[in-house]
């Protein structure tokens, strides 16, 4: 199970490999790709060798190398398999071709076909194939097939708790189901991987951008407005034709260990920083000549955003600052940060921006000055450059 990405670079080491002769170096998957760094082109290798695309001497350059066709095994096909509510167990005389890579050594492993939707959260969704591995034993937090009453089947998280084992699903749709002492319960194995319906899977993509040709087809974004798109932003920017965005406010990750869920987003800081040139560019990319860029981070990584990139690129550059209050990040060798910075970027001096919605009213309205500009229509004076809003507590 590969990523889009990773199935372009898979085709990228492949007509590399068959033009020059030699696999490509992961510098020069970096730059292909424009990733934001070597480690994360050593990331996508990584994977595809695991899922047995690709063979890789370490610590070598160029040891990259397409793997030879492997062998491939039969497993049984036994069935249906709820992930919604448990339905009865069935069993087919059908089998499935798998990589024997993906198959653990020496244990009996069967297939199921999943029906439902109670473990997309997981990304087991209703058609996708899942490799069992045959055992009676679990521990928590693993995903088993489960046997209730001896002919109801489930597919759930497995969680062994004081007189009870708790299946819960991963679905907030879906209440978990408790298995009581006594209770006529089994395990019938452990899900070691799961073939997914489609040839590939791409994180997080659970919607369609408009393509290039119907932005270019019907001349307007307007058909995509006051939509909520769900993904990777660098996929989704990536989707997006030049010039077609009037505002971006982007407000990404700031790289200090703030938890997503289970993922926790902290990488090196020069990783981070390169991340961050190649989303700006992006962003700089569909924004309009006449659009507004506006980047929120600390100030210390929009100081390097600054210098390494916009800088070099863009004359139109002002930088406001947020002021907040805060209760936490005290310490006793420096003041404590209580600011963000929010840099706003222009393609020209001809930008668009709507002076009067964000007009402020005048602190000395009896000035002649003021007076003047009043009696020529202005609707006040612009906001100063950095602004107070309190964090809610």
């Amino acid at each position: 199970m590969i990523t889009k990405r990773q199935k372009e670079v898979l085709d990228f080491v492949k007509i590399y490999s068959k033009e020059k002769g030699y696999a490509p170096s992961l510098e020069e998957i970096q730059r292909k790709f424009k990733l934001a760094s070597v480690s994360t082109a050593h990331f996508h290798i990584s994977k595809l060798r695991k899922a047995g695309y690709v063979e890789k001497s370490e610590n070598k350059a160029r040891a990259i190398s397409i793997s030879k066709k492997e062998p491939l095994v039969k497993i049984p096909l036994l069935g249906v398999i709820a992930a919604g509510q448990p339905i009865e167990a069935i069993e087919n005389k059908e089998s499935i071709v798998v990589p024997k890579s993906k198959l653990p050594r020496a244990t009996e492993v069967y297939a199921l076909r999943v029906r439902g939707d109670s473990m997309i959260d997981e990304n087991i969704n209703d058609g996708d194939t899942i490799l069992i591995k045959r055992q009676n034993i679990a521990e928590n937090g693993e995903k088993v097939v489960a046997l209730i009453n001896g002919n109801e089947a489930t597919l759930k998280t497995f969680y062994k708790e004081k007189n009870q084992i708790r299946l819960q699903p991963a679905n907030k749709n879906y209440q978990p189901i408790i298995v009581k002492r006594g209770q006529d319960f089994s395990l019938q194995g452990v899900l070691f991987d799961v073939i997914k319906t489609s040839e590939t899977i791409q994180p997080l993509q659970t919607f369609v951008l408009p393509s290039k040709k119907d932005f270019q087809e019907r001349g307007s974004a307007r058909n995509y407005l006051n939509k909520v798109y769900n993904g990777d932003i660098m996929h989704v920017l990536k989707d997006l034709p030049d010039n077609s965005v009037d505002m971006i406010f982007g407000d990404p990750d700031y790289n200090v260990g703030i938890k997503y869920g289970s993922n926790n987003y902290t990488r090196n800081f020069e990783d981070y920083i390169n991340w961050y040139i190649e989303l700006t560019k992006e962003s700089m990319r569909v924004l309009k000549t006449d659009g507004n860029l506006f980047m929120m981070n600390y100030p210390q990584q929009n100081a390097h955003l600054r210098v390494k990139y916009l800088d070099l690129q863009f004359p139109h550059i002002n930088e406001y600052v947020w002021v907040y209050n805060t209760n936490v990040g005290h310490t006793p060798k420096r003041f404590t940060t209580a600011h963000r910075s929010i840099l706003h970027v222009r393609k020209s001096d001809d930008n668009k921006f709507f002076k009067d919605e964000v007009a402020l009213p005048y602190k000395n309205p009896t000035d002649r000055r003021i007076r003047q500009n009043l009696a020529n229509g202005s609707k006040g004076r612009m906001p100063y450059s950095w602004f107070e809003f309190n964090l809610v507590k």
